[in-house]
């Protein structure tokens, strides 16, 4: 029956169960409605702009329209939460954004990125983008694996924006 509620039992079954019966304590129900316990929210933050910069990769998206764009690629300024989204439409096109990204930096702001946060993607851990920080003497940190919440700051600035996207569309 699909581990039903004891109160829908007694609408279903009035004759079964009587007004004392104890509620059964379905030991697989009780796991099942289980939640992890939340991460305390983190309010440390930096205190200069691009001292750390939160990045996350976004989809694939279902394509509705013919732009072919599938994925996004979100950065986020820890001092400002300031963010900028890259649009993309293979997951190769990461590191040419990322490049892209990091130079607009330096050169509309005058400064360099100390220290990146990142998930353990694939996309993220590869040689080319581990010379690109030794290189420019930057910091990348990665979250351990299955444990999105090390990168909360972006993970959540992604619900937010496709929050905000489904809003436009449903209001369009």
């Amino acid at each position: 029956m699909g581990h039903p509620s004891f109160g829908y039992l007694k609408i279903l079954f009035p004759s079964l169960l009587t007004s004392n019966t104890e509620p059964i304590k379905c030991e697989t129900c009780i796991r099942a409605n289980n939640h992890r316990v939340t991460f305390p929210p983190n309010n440390n933050r930096v205190n200069s702009a691009f001292s750390l910069v939160h990045y996350d990769v976004c989809g694939a998206a279902p394509n509705f329209h013919n732009n072919q764009f599938r994925y996004f690629l979100l950065f986020v300024d820890d001092f400002s939460r300031m963010t900028w989204v890259y649009f993309l439409k293979h997951k190769s096109e990461i590191p040419d954004k990322f490049y892209a990204f990091y130079q607009m930096i330096h050169t509309q702001f005058g400064k360099k990125i100390q220290v990146l946060r990142s998930d353990n993607g694939r996309e993220f851990v590869n040689k080319s983008m581990q010379e690109f920080f030794r290189e420019n003497g930057s910091i990348h940190q990665t979250s351990c694996p299955n444990t999105p919440q090390q990168n909360g700051v972006a993970k959540r600035k992604n619900r937010k924006l496709l929050e905000m996207t489904r809003a436009m569309i449903f209001d369009a």
